[in-house]
């Protein structure tokens, strides 16, 4: 117990009450205008719960694995995928997770040409007027694995600007899969962006999350 300007007891349960209260109106007041005093009104009325700030990730694979097989063998040794990936103000983080596993042999020397060279470009909105001299994220792994990297851009730390950017990885490689374990071979490449966008929970939908873009 404890008393407020020498007056009546006030409960403890009330006081966690009073800040339960401000920080879902703080909540409320980050989302737009209309939308915010809707779901502010709603959670005061009791109508909705408590909500609380989570993170919605919206991952892009453009990971390969080669095997080389049929007529057309030769042509497969060349991969080239490319992603569109949107980054808005609502965007609080970027994650590049990267690796290789090449079966490089030696014995060939310059003869075995294999790489994977990967770039993220920013575009603007449209997807155009790419910034080609300022690539945000760029490497080439060429004649031999490369170990798993994770790559973590953050608003708060790096200052990103929004646009719809650009990812683009090409490699050249080699595999096969005739049944025989040892003759069979596969190079590959892992290669995840993961956005991440805080989003709005209510406990009555536990597994919706909302992310702030769409309300």
């Amino acid at each position: 117990m404890y008393r407020r300007n020498g007056g009546t007891p006030v409960s403890s349960l009330y006081k966690r009450s009073i800040c339960a209260v401000m920080t879902v109106l703080f909540l409320t007041m980050s989302l737009p205008g209309c939308l915010s005093l809707v779901y502010g009104r709603e959670i005061m009325e009791g109508v909705r719960g408590e909500p609380k700030i989570d993170e919605d990730w919206r991952v892009y694979d453009l990971s390969h694995t080669f095997v080389l097989e049929g007529a057309d063998a030769f042509s497969q040794i060349q991969e080239t995928k490319t992603e569109q990936i949107e980054i808005d103000e609502t965007v609080s983080e970027i994650v590049i997770i990267f690796k290789t596993t090449v079966n490089f042999q030696e014995i060939l020397g310059d003869a075995d040409q294999r790489y994977v060279y990967v770039e993220l470009l920013w575009c603007d909105e449209f997807g155009s007027n790419c910034d080609i001299d300022n690539p945000i994220y760029e490497v080439m792994a060429d004649n031999g694995s490369y170990p798993q990297e994770t790559v973590e851009i953050n608003r708060d730390i790096d200052q990103f600007e929004d646009g719809m950017w650009l990812m683009t990885v090409d490699g050249r490689g080699a595999g096969s899969n005739t049944g025989v374990s040892t003759l069979d071979f596969e190079d590959s490449w892992l290669l995840r962006v993961r956005v991440v966008r805080p989003c709005l929970q209510f406990p009555e939908s536990p597994d919706d999350c909302t992310p702030l873009i769409e309300l």
